[in-house]
């Protein structure tokens, strides 16, 4: 699914990754009270990664396919080398949010992908846009909801591997 190339199947891998991170979303609920902000090793905590998604959502849909001006929630997490490539980064908060309102852009995003692929035609899937880290190619409308794909099916298997790392934790200091 991750590689559909029509409608149909972009909207069939969007379903199956809703019910997926659905289901990421109740496990950490039933685990012990601040689990969402426990980064394992050097890696983002579950609410850290929600809020990345946010900013993969708004770099390829928000402002590479729909070309909006304002396309950026301030609770996106970037990457830590984006200051680095000439991202700006000040349209971000400076202080964690509250996993509530990381729920709350993570659900309007969510939301708005679903939405897009919609009503996206096949003749729009291949519309050209240029891409936000190297402006010299040109990718396509299906490339960019590639990206978003991978973004999400890569990112709900490290929330999954974190939270199974931090079980494991648990139940040895049980």
């Amino acid at each position: 699914l991750r590689e559909a190339r029509d409608p149909h199947g972009l909207r069939a891998a969007w379903t199956a990754l809703e019910r997926a991170w659905a289901t990421a979303i109740d496990r950490v609920i039933a685990m012990p009270a601040g689990t969402v902000d426990v980064a394992i090793g050097d890696e983002w905590s579950f609410s850290q990664t929600l809020r990345h998604l946010v900013f993969a959502t708004d770099v390829w849909l928000r402002s590479t396919v729909m070309q909006l001006e304002d396309p950026y929630h301030p609770l996106g997490q970037t990457y830590s080398s984006a200051a680095a490539e000439g991202f700006d980064t000040s349209v971000f908060a400076t202080s964690e949010p509250s996993y509530d309102e990381v729920l709350e852009a993570r659900a309007g995003r969510v939301a708005m992908v679903r939405d897009f692929l919609a009503t996206v035609t096949p003749d729009a899937l291949d519309e050209p846009r240029t891409d936000p880290w190297a402006p010299q190619n040109r990718l396509t409308v299906r490339s960019c909801l590639h990206v978003i794909l991978g973004e999400e099916w890569e990112h709900l298997r490290y929330a999954q591997r974190d939270l199974d790392r931090s079980e494991e934790h648990t139940s040895e200091l049980q």
